[in-house]
Parts: C-alpha cells; sequence; structure tokens
C-alpha cells in the first residue's frame, strides 16, 4: 500500500538525479534486541532520504501492532515515511492484512494493492496472498491499469511476495500471479521484485510465460531483509545471480533506464547491472 508522504526527487544542474530506491523482504526477526538483530543490520545500509520497498513478511512471526512497533519500527522504521509496502504471508492474522495495512499508512479496510508515480516509473504494488473473488478483482484492476498507462513511456517496476519464478524451497508459490506476471510482460514492464525465498537471485529477462527471453521482466528475488536465511536453491543453473546472505537489492531509477547492486550486510555488491526500459523506446 502507499504511504502519503513522499519527497520530491532533488534535481542536479541541467540533468534528472537518478531515485535511489532500497528493496528487501522477510525483514524483522528480533530477539530480545532489535538494534542486535540482522534486520537492524540491513537497515543500516539504506541511506537517509532513499526510497523503501517492502516486498511483504515485515516481521515475524505475524505482522500484529506491537510486533512491527517493536521489530520493524525499531530497524527498517527509520524511513517509515518513504516507504512502501506490500503484504507477505505472514503480514495476515486470521486472513485480515488489516494491521499491516494500517502501520503502513492505509485504512485496513481497503485494497492491498495500488499503482504510483515514482519520477517517470510506475510503482505498482499487487497481494500475491489473496485467491478467489480478491485476486479476480486485483487482476481486473491491474488490467484497467495497465490499458491506462499503455504507450506512456514510463518504465514499469512491480512487487509483490511470492515470487513467480524461483528456483527454492518455495516454488510455484507464486502461481496465483500467473495473470499478473503475464499482463505486466505484454505492456512491458521492466522490474518485479519478490520476497519469500530467504535469499536473493536475480533472473535474465523473462517473458510472458516466465520463460527467457531477449526482452522482457527482470525478476529479483529479495528474502534477505533480516529473517533467517532456511531457505536455498534447487536449481542452481536457473538463475543469473543468487546469494546466500543479508542484504538489500539497490536500485537507481532513472527516466528510461536503471541500475541494481545487491548489497550483502558488512557492503560488498554481490551483483550488479543496468538496463534500459521498455518504455524508454516510446519517448
Amino acid at each position: 500500500m502507499r504511504l502519503p508522504v513522499l519527497a520530491l526527487v532533488a534535481l542536479l544542474p541541467g540533468a534528472v538525479q537518478a531515485l535511489p530506491v532500497y528493496a528487501a523482504g522477510d525483514i524483522g526477526e528480533c530477539g530480545a534486541d532489535p538494534q542486535a538483530s540482522a534486520a537492524a543490520r540491513t537497515a543500516a545500509l539504506i541511506p537517509e532520504g532513499a526510497t523503501v520497498l517492502v516486498l511483504g513478511d515485515a516481521v515475524y512471526p505475524r505482522a500484529d501492532r506491537a510486533t512491527l512497533e517493536r521489530c520493524y519500527g525499531a530497524t527498517w522504521g527509520a524511513r517509515h515515511t518513504r516507504t512502501f509496502a506490500v503484504p507477505g504471508n505472514h503480514d495476515y492474522i486470521a486472513g485480515s492484512a488489516a494491521a499491516f495495512q494500517e502501520y503502513f499508512g492505509e485504512s485496513g479496510s481497503g485494497p492491498t494493492w495500488f499503482r504510483t508515480e515514482l519520477d517517470g516509473w510506475w510503482l505498482i504494488g499487487l497481494d500475491s496472498n489473496i485467491h478467489g473473488a480478491a485476486l479476480a478483482a486485483q487482476d481486473a484492476w491491474l488490467t484497467r491499469q495497465l490499458a491506462e498507462i499503455a504507450g506512456d513511456g514510463h518504465c514499469i517496476l512491480a512487487l509483490w511476495h511470492h515470487a513467480f519464478v524461483s528456483t527454492g524451497l518455495h516454488q510455484g508459490d507464486g502461481a496465483p500471479m500467473r495473470h499478473a506476471w503475464s499482463a505486466l510482460a505484454k505492456a512491458g514492464a521492466d522490474v518485479v521484485l519478490s520476497g519469500h525465498e530467504h535469499y536473493y537471485e536475480a533472473f535474465a529477462p523473462r517473458d510472458a510465460h516466465g520463460r527467457s527471453a531477449r526482452s522482457g521482466i527482470t525478476e529479483f528475488v529479495v528474502g534477505t531483509g533480516g529473517a533467517r536465511l532456511k531457505d536455498w536453491s534447487l536449481e542452481p543453473w536457473a538463475h543469473r545471480a543468487y546469494a546466500r546472505r543479508y542484504g538489500v537489492l539497490a536500485l537507481d531509477l532513472d527516466p528510461g533506464r536503471f541500475r541494481w547492486r545487491f548489497i550483502a550486510v558488512g557492503g560488498a555488491v554481490l551483483d550488479h547491472g543496468e538496463s534500459a526500459c521498455h518504455g524508454a523506446q516510446l519517448r
């Protein structure tokens, strides 16, 4: 869901400065001292002024208000007013994400999906936990949104919790997002971010069916925000990059282009690259 406060991007003389965005999911698993947790160490990688994307499972074992304030608020919460978040399975309590929504600035009775603009980019947040009528409503909403923005030259970044493509223990959990993935790919979306697998992996572009393609969606799975790294890849030949380390994905979003770095706790850059956006061809 979208927070009401997002500062304007600073301008360099004669040029637009890239928007710095930092992303991860599976974050707040704190013990006696949240400041000694892995979430505190990954939060320290996020610079002042960056926009933050939470890819679900903000806290463990469940996202009630007290746990959010104690385990997320004391770590990643320092960037709370510049954060966009989508719910993971641990952010639901008895079938409701109301506490999660209210903490991140939305009514607990509203939808758990959104679209907003970030300086030449469309940011689309979706909920990969829903099924049946709720999922159908989200899919219909996404179809309308993509039709509305078609051909406007913006880049598109989407995020949800359960990865549509992954090689780990939870591969297949993102199957309900097949319609969303296909619709985004056909609309020329550039990036999809997810968590759920407690590691980092990145893929070469994939088409509307999730198959490797010369042009398509670049997917990053970033379940490295602080929860225990309990998962591992079952298909090490299938991804482009992989790291079982705590860290964050840093994205520099330019109008028409993006760059990425996966920064591990300690500062090592374990993956990096850049790509033009599909929407840049329409400018």
